[in-house]
């Protein structure tokens, strides 16, 4: 179902989206080379995740270190749904950073790998009785999304005798001028308490009434992939305020302030970054004064994932053909939107070079090989021809990429490895039928 709601979002789209001026063929894939990339393809075969964790490390540390020359209290929570692999999240770990965990999986993955509770956010808008007392029962801080999320976690800790530390997620109704798909913090998304009618402030004022439920903060996201700075300071405008609020009215001092993440990344060649140390500061510039006239400073709590991972991962494919019509010339390649979901999902742009070649560049679609008009992965590509056998490299999915993969049409899920310095690692082996059978059950009476 939900293919073809994917699939008719596209055909509804009208034609193909077509660049009207194609960007320039670059060659760069970042610090490997080439040859680098086509001995992973050839050692671990492909389709291929490949991972710089040494770029992960030094964005971790330029994030940290942006916010902390601002704010002496920080903490940063790896959001990761961005990507799942305990390879990744470990290596974050180890840098200082928690989790921001949607799921009973992720929560489950979080604690596996030594997290404390006190370190993890518990983001999920539907959260189930489950996930809940696995959260109350680790100390996990639980970030609470609606009335009846509040009244789940209210009667869940009163039957454990187990104090619950939570936070409200506000939706402060800000335009975070990104896809709108990821556009999380307007009124009409899915998230969040609303300000409107005072909500918010009830919010509050029903978890200072229970005797089982312990405020630790307040949270807000507004949205993914955001490259200015603006929205970041209306929102953290709009929290100031009601911080002030919750102490003036109801006497209430925050441990922490969640100011989301959201920090996007440059997927074209040119393209400006939003540097952290800048936001920072721009951010700053708004809270630090109302802190100071509030009495008190909260925390600030970070919760990035794109930001940290997405440009350390490069998607490797092998060109099966080259097509050519008289409408539209083809790279037919060994993967497509079973393994990255977000150009047909989101209209997303990703770089694409294709390795070991320079000659002959012309325009190409690179298709993917789902058996779905809309699964192409670039349009309208100035790419050097490739032969059949070539390894293509998809550019910046770290992020989004393996974590929202299936295995539509049967194909296995890639391999991925994690590369640091000159140390190579495997951190997850690609699938093969046995996973694919494995789950399923074939009644007596339809066997072969």
């Amino acid at each position: 179902m939900l293919i073809s709601l994917l699939c008719m979002f596209w055909v509804w789209g009208g034609d193909p989206v077509k660049s009207s001026e194609p960007e320039p063929y670059h060659s760069s894939t970042g610090r490997f080379s080439h040859e680098q990339l086509q001995a992973y393809a050839k050692q671990y075969q492909t389709p291929l995740y490949v991972y710089d964790g040494d770029l992960i490390q030094k964005k971790y540390r330029t994030l940290a270190g942006g916010y902390s020359a601002q704010f002496d209290q920080l903490k940063i929570l790896y959001a990761v749904k961005a990507n799942t692999n305990m390879a990744i999240i470990s290596l974050l770990k180890k840098e200082g950073a928690g989790a921001e965990c949607i799921s009973g999986g992720e929560l489950q993955t979080a604690l596996k790998l030594g997290f404390r509770g006190e370190d993890i956010l518990f983001t999920s808008s539907a959260k189930t009785r489950e996930e809940l007392v696995l959260a109350i029962n680790n100390g996990i801080v639980i970030n609470l999304d609606s009335f009846g999320d509040i009244d789940h976690v209210k009667k869940i800790a009163a039957e454990l005798k187990k104090k619950a530390r939570v936070s409200v997620r506000i939706n402060p109704d800000v335009d975070p001028h990104t896809h709108r798909f990821i556009s999380t913090g307007h009124k009409f998304s899915k998230f969040g308490v609303l300000l409107e009618e005072d909500q918010v402030m009830d919010a509050y004022k029903q978890i200072k009434a229970s005797e089982w439920v312990e405020i630790w903060g307040l949270h807000s996201h507004i949205g993914s992939q955001i490259l200015e700075a603006q929205p970041f300071e209306q929102n953290a405008g709009v929290l100031l305020k009601f911080i002030k609020r919750l102490k003036d009215e109801l006497g209430i001092q925050l441990k922490f302030v969640d100011l989301g993440g959201g920090i996007g990344i440059p997927y074209h060649d040119g393209q400006d970054p939003l540097e952290p140390a800048a936001l920072a500061k721009k951010v700053a510039e708004v809270l630090k004064p109302g802190f100071e006239m509030l009495g008190y400073t909260p925390e600030i709590w970070l919760e990035p994932g794109r930001y940290l991972v997405a440009d350390s991962g490069i998607l490797l494919a092998s060109v099966i053909s080259v097509k050519d019509t008289p409408y539209t010339d083809f790279v037919n390649v060994n993967t497509g939107f079973n393994h990255l979901v977000r150009p047909i999902l989101y209209e997303a742009y990703h770089r694409i070079r294709v390795l070991g070649r320079s000659e002959d560049v012309r325009l190409f679609d690179v298709a993917g090989n789902i058996c779905e008009t809309g699964d192409i992965l670039g349009h309208d590509r100035l790419l050097p021809t490739p032969k059949d056998g070539d390894t293509i490299a998809i550019l910046d999915t770290g992020a989004y990429g393996f974590s929202m993969a299936s295995a539509y049409n049967s194909f296995d899920l890639p391999a991925e490895i994690l590369v640091r310095g000159d140390k190579v690692d495997l951190i997850r082996e690609r699938t093969n039928l046995e996973d694919l059978f494995r789950h399923q059950k074939l009644p007596a009476d339809l066997k072969p």
